[in-house]
């Protein structure tokens, strides 16, 4: 509060009144003049606000003990055993041990799997990115008897992938340059066991950049269990696109070129072989998806064997039609390659057989009679007991939520864990269900605290590790035993809630709003300035994602991004807003299949009935409403600013990293939801943002930012934006952040984030 503006002609007797009442007057201004400020460096360029994780790891097999990797201060890398309820920590390798000869030096431990009978460990080191994942680096065989540390294979040789022991031990299989190789782990003889993998062309043991980017598999082969055989995926991309970026960062430009399916275009081909490695033989499945006419299987999403079926272990896949609305769930006989569909899923708009970010959808039970399987075909995803034969047995969970993991099943005590939204669709809650359950019996919620759990549970299912956080509240972990008590506290994030608290930030609001249609429920949450006063006009901030496959609004901690929301409602005195629109995941299936095969219409009209909603707010400025989001949240930015009365409502906006046509996208994500070009012409031109360019009204500012090597969102997205938009004579403002990929990394910035945050609120605040 800027005191100067009492004075008038009666400052005398202002001032006087306030010496004579300053335990009333000053207290209050002195404490608000104490609040300390939130600042963008602080958040951005800083660690002040990086609260504390607890440290992850590897389940013992037995109680609450982790192991895990540790660095000490001279950077070696040590093998830790904790107790985590005595707190017991003890180095179980010390990294001083591990000198590798072959490149004279100490090797760091990234990952590390030990063989059956403990004796072995393969340590993973040295890592380096393909695309997303650190997924190639260099393995090393240490005898824990001898000390000898010996490596897989010559570093010459290339990077390794995916290196795995065999069941039995004898063996470790690991992926080269697109083709399987077999190591005898008492030899150290290497054979090759494919050799027709080469760019552009054959892969063998790990998938294509779209596999990855959209199904979340990288690592494609997987031992038998009696180490008899392997099965791996192999693809044929040479018929996709090869897509190019330039990186002109350098002297001399440095072409980046990979395969990238476009909607509509050709996939790689797809199937998976199966190799007998006591007959040195490699055949593969008739799974309908080599060199076919047709496009009634296209995809195999995931893979892997069964327990032992008829006296002998299968091959399981998932196959789906093109359209993603059919799906199988198919046994494949090692011997004959001959297979048999077990189970099958359909639907109007598509089928989610993949939890991308907790999980198959498929376990199979240590009974080897049964396995669990998460389907949405009754609305909602929930989970059901099959016998191994494709018969159902029942629907172990039902109701108008979703399950969102499965964490565990207990079959000794009959029990199965999950993580699911039964309080609220936009918080994370631990349940407990009997696997045989009786007539009417409810899940029992294990979890305590409003907001968000994520769970880690134990091998023999005596304990869980809970981290949980609300949106106003930084992450808690703790020990739990698996009744949901409490055993201890292993990390309260204390230094960043005593870092917090002087500001004494605002707390958001959850709540709900009618979607355009006067009927839908949008979830979403909204925040107001400490002092907020209801006489005073606010302009108005919505942040969007909207796309599918991703739930915005969750009761949970973000970090920085909180920060900086709340940094715009405190310090730049804005009203800040985000709803998750139709089409958002989280909601059940009608909800996010709403806008099926018509993406760009539903999702804008409800980012306009928000701002809508809260612009008729009598504390909202309707004149001075702005929106921003980031990758299909900058797509929503655009096409809410220019489409139906968007113009009229929006008058900055803010896109970042935003697809601008679907046609510019892959073809496992796109035709997911849109089908092909061919087939859905006119609603990918209804989506196609260049389109409308016309429509950005003169008294719009739009800022784009884009980074120029993007992989996922190509930067030719932004340059087609932008030649529309000149050819229209419509002013607006690009930022490229050279080496930029689509979360911004890779710039060799480490301010990057600090930049561009200052560049969007000075963007924001000048326009309005």
């Amino acid at each position: 509060m800027n005191i100067s503006r009492f004075r008038s002609k009666n400052t005398i007797s202002v001032l006087t009144l306030l010496l004579l009442n300053a335990s009333l007057v000053f207290s209050p201004l002195q404490a608000q003049q104490d609040k300390p400020h939130l600042a963008l460096q602080d958040i951005w360029a800083s660690r002040k606000f990086v609260g504390k994780f607890f440290q992850r790891g590897q389940w013992a097999d037995q109680g609450p003990i982790i192991t895990f990797t540790k660095a000490d201060t001279a950077r070696v890398t040590h093998l830790r055993s904790l107790d985590l309820a005595n707190n017991e920590d003890t180095i179980m390798l010390d990294g001083n041990k591990l000198h590798a000869e072959d490149v004279d030096k100490l090797i760091n431990i990234e990952g590390y799997t030990y063989n059956q009978d403990r004796s072995k460990l393969l340590i993973y080191t040295d890592s380096a990115p393909v695309w997303r994942r650190n997924t190639k680096g260099y393995y090393y065989l240490y005898n824990l008897g001898s000390g000898k540390l010996t490596p897989l294979s010559p570093r010459e040789k290339g990077y390794q992938m995916f290196a795995k022991f065999s069941p039995d031990g004898k063996h470790v299989g690991f992926v080269r340059n697109r083709n399987l190789y077999l190591v005898e782990v008492a030899s150290m003889k290497e054979t090759e066991l494919t050799s027709n993998g080469s760019d552009g062309a054959i892969i063998n043991g790990t998938t294509d950049w779209v596999y990855e980017e959209e199904i979340g598999l990288r690592d494609g082969w997987s031992w038998s269990p009696d180490s008899k055989h392997i099965a791996f995926f192999q693809f044929d991309e040479s018929a996709t696109s090869d897509f190019f970026m330039v990186d002109l960062r350098g002297k001399k430009p440095r072409d980046i070129h990979f395969r990238f399916p476009l909607a509509g275009e050709p996939n790689s081909e797809v199937h998976i072989g199966v190799i007998d490695l006591k007959k040195h033989e490699t055949k593969f499945l008739e799974t309908g998806t080599w060199k076919s006419d047709s496009d009634e299987f296209e995809y195999i999403f995931r893979m892997g064997w069964t327990p032992k079926l008829d006296g002998k272990h299968k091959v399981w896949l998932l196959r789906m039609n093109r359209e993603q609305n059919k799906a199988e769930l198919v046994y494949g006989h090692p011997g004959n390659m001959k297979i048999r569909t077990v189970l099958k899923e359909e639907e109007e708009t598509w089928v989610e057989v993949i939890n991308f970010f907790g999980g198959d959808h498929i376990s199979y039970l240590k009974d080897g009679k049964h396995f669990t399987w998460i389907s949405e075909r009754d609305g909602y995803k929930h989970i059901y007991l099959y016998k191994n034969s494709g018969e159902m047995v029942r629907q172990l969970t039902q109701g108008e939520w979703r399950v969102t993991q499965i964490e565990g099943i207990d079959e000794q005590a009959g029990k199965i864990y999950f993580s699911g939204t039964k309080a609220s669709p936009v918080e994370r809650h631990l349940y407990v269900a009997d696997l045989a359950p009786s007539n009417g019996s409810e899940p029992t919620c294990l979890t305590k605290g409003v907001g968000n759990h994520t769970i880690n549970m134990s091998k023999d299912f005596s304990y869980y590790i809970d981290t949980y956080s609300n949106i106003d509240t930084p992450p808690v972990t703790g020990l739990y035993k698996s009744d949901g008590s409490l055993v201890k506290v292993l990390e309260d994030n204390a230094v960043l809630k005593e870092t917090l608290a002087p500001y004494e930030l605002p707390k958001y609001e959850f709540t709900t709003i009618k979607a355009a249609d006067d009927s839908t429920d949008l979830h979403g949450y909204v925040l107001k300035p400490s002092d907020f006063d209801a006489n005073k006009k606010y302009p108005l901030l919505v942040f969007t994602y909207g796309g599918p496959g991703i739930q915005q609004v969750r009761n949970a901690w973000q970090g920085g991004f909180a920060l900086w929301q709340t940094f715009m409602v405190e310090e730049k005195d804005f009203i800040f807003v985000c709803f998750d629109n139709r089409g958002a995941a989280g909601y059940g299936k009608a909800f996010q299949s709403a806008n099926h095969k018509r993406l760009g219409t539903l999702e804008p009209q409800d980012q306009i009935a928000v701002a809508k909603y809260w612009g008729g707010m009598p504390y909202v400025d309707a004149s001075r409403i702005a929106i921003w989001g980031w990758s299909y949240g900058g797509t929503n930015t655009l096409l809410s600013m220019l489409k139906y009365d968007g113009p009229e409502i929006f008058k900055a906006g803010v896109a970042v990293a935003p697809g601008t046509s679907h046609e510019l996208y892959d073809t496992i994500y796109t035709e997911r939801y849109m089908s092909t070009p061919e087939k859905n012409g006119d609603n990918y031109a209804e989506a196609n943002l260049t389109n409308f360019a016309d429509r950005l009204g003169d008294d719009q500012k739009l800022l784009i930012v884009q980074g120029d090597l993007d992989d996922n969102v190509h930067f030719q997205n932004a340059i087609q934006m932008a030649a529309a938009l000149q050819k229209a004579n419509k002013q607006f403002q690009l930022m490229i952040y050279p080496g930029g990929n689509h979360g911004m990394a890779g710039t060799g910035n480490p301010f990057t984030y600090f930049h561009m945050f200052t560049m969007i609120t000075n963007f924001i605040v000048e326009s309005l």
